[in-house]
């Protein structure tokens, strides 16, 4: 059993580490994908929502279970009641094999709450290819979803907007034929260039708090290796020397580095002692072999500057 125990550990280790980064993700859909949700929806999903018509619902559902829905908005038409409808959306990073159960218990929970039909969607933005079930048939059960792929809608969508939150959407989108790092250095600058431009962000830390952001959606699409190299092309425009990550970077090295010299010192040490080792056979090896050859204790201390019990001890 206890040789199972490191292996324990280390998958505790990772699922935690994940657990952190799915934190993370979740924190910047909360900061910036919701306040521009609109945008979203009406450019990728084609619903054309008026932003008259949307309000917002209590995000936390909890009958048994207690989830937190990514995005939970109703949109009504008061003219119109019989259309409203609730809009749930949830944005997914890898290919859950449970998301259709998933979505369908979502559904029945807030239906029996709400009383009000739900338009459903799943946006995928991870880096495997999607592949998930949309739907339950069953003999007495139907329902279905709306899977809806990041990667189908070209960058550009996002990138041309003046709106720092919409630009964002552009790291999880399709760069099309342009190459990957040119693409993060176009959404990087023009990110750089609203946080310094815009008045709201006047005198705040927009620019690094943004910067740290892309790092974390870069890492769902794999593009997180490009930064670094970019910041520092960029560094007129940004201050890497105050970025977290950076400075993250440094303390390593600087770790790396101490590391190093301690191993050097180590070994440095080590070859120090096998020659005063190696330096303390041979006096022996001399002092017997003087010994030996009759000459007497006090004279063989005198030449090796010895003891005599030394001289003795190695009799």
């Amino acid at each position: 059993m206890r040789k199972k125990e490191p292996k324990l550990n280390e998958n505790k280790q990772k699922s935690e580490a994940q657990h952190a980064e799915a934190n993370k993700f979740d924190k910047i859909i909360k900061e910036n994908i919701l306040p521009s949700i609109l945008t979203l929806v009406n450019k990728t999903l084609k619903l054309n929502i008026d932003p008259k018509n949307l309000s917002d619902l209590p995000e936390q559902v909890q009958i048994t279970i207690e989830r937190e829905p990514d995005v939970l908005k109703l949109v009504s038409f008061p003219e119109k009641p019989e259309n409203n409808f609730i809009l749930h959306i949830e944005f997914q990073t890898y290919n859950n094999v449970e998301m259709h159960k998933r979505m369908g218990e979502y559904y029945m929970i807030l239906y029996r709450k709400h009383n009000v039909p739900l338009l459903q969607f799943v946006i995928y933005v991870g880096f495997e290819k999607m592949d998930m079930k949309s739907e339950i048939q069953h003999s007495n059960v139907s329902f279905r979803y709306n899977l809806f792929d990041m990667s189908e809608v070209n960058y550009n969508e996002f990138l041309n907007s003046d709106i720092p939150e919409v630009v964002m959407l552009s790291v999880l989108a399709n760069f099309g034929i342009e190459k990957k790092e040119e693409a993060m250095e176009k959404i990087i600058q023009k990110m750089v260039t609203l946080s310094q431009t815009l008045p709201r962000y006047k005198d705040t830390n927009a620019k690094e708090k943004f910067i740290t952001q892309i790092r974390v959606l870069s890492k769902v699409k794999q593009l997180n290796h490009f930064i670094s190299p970019i910041l520092k092309k960029m560094a007129l425009l940004f201050n890497i020397e105050e970025d977290e990550f950076y400075q993250e970077g440094v303390e390593a090295g600087i770790k790396k580095e101490r590391e190093k010299a301690n191993l050097e010192i180590e070994k440095a040490n080590l070859e120090i002692e096998k020659a005063n080792l190696e330096k303390k056979l041979e006096r022996e090896k001399n002092i017997l072999k003087a010994h030996q050859s009759g000459i007497e204790i006090n004279m063989i201390a005198n030449i090796f500057d010895v003891s005599v019990q030394e001289v003795k001890k190695n009799h």
